[in-house]
Order: C-alpha cells, then structure tokens, then sequence
C-alpha cells in the first residue's frame, strides 16, 4: 500500500532537503543499484527503461512536474551506472550535494 501511495503522491520535496536526501537516496540504492547488482548487467536497461514508464505514468496521471521525474530517472540511472562502475558514485554525491543544498536556499 505505500507504494501506491508514494506513486499516487509525486513530490520534489522543495522545503524538505533531508526528505530529498531519503528519496533520492532510496531512487539510486532500491531501484537502480539494487536489481542490477543482483540480476546482473542485462537487468540494467530494463530498469531504467520500467522506471521511465513509471513516470511518465506520474506525470500524465497525478499531476507530477516533468522534472522532478526527470531528476528522479537521472539517480535510478545513476544507480544503475554505479553498480556497473563504482565512481559513479561520486557524481551522484555531488548530485544529491547540490539538490540538498538548493532545497536549503528555497526553504530560507
């Protein structure tokens, strides 16, 4: 049921960087690292690919903005690629630096 939820719910969490943190932390380790270091690399454009479906079905049926999925599919990608090739990771800590940081400025 919270799954449901959370897909019938999108949020960018503008003022909530530390719920930022958790989501997108949970975008790159549950849906892109995750089924890839257990399935293997053949699973890795099939998750990008179901994750983008997902979505789009956000947008086009609860109202989510086109970029926060965008930015959402960019770490499960992220996630993907770092479980191919570790240093990804680097890129997405200051990815998640950055979106941290500028919900920070927003809240005020």
């Amino acid at each position: 049921m919270l799954i449901w939820h959370l897909f019938k719910s999108p949020s960018a969490f503008l003022t909530d960087p530390w719920g930022f943190a958790r989501n997108q932390t949970g975008h790159v380790l549950i849906v892109g690292f995750l089924p890839v270091l257990l399935l293997g690399p053949w699973a890795a454009l099939p998750a990008i690919g179901l994750y983008a479906i997902w979505e789009a079905a956000q947008w086009r049926f609860y109202g989510a903005t086109p970029s926060d999925g965008l930015e959402d599919l960019a770490y499960v990608t992220g996630g993907v690629l770092a479980a191919l090739w570790w240093p990804v990771l680097i890129v997405l800590a200051f990815m998640l630096a950055s979106g941290v940081q500028y919900r920070r400025e927003l809240r005020g």
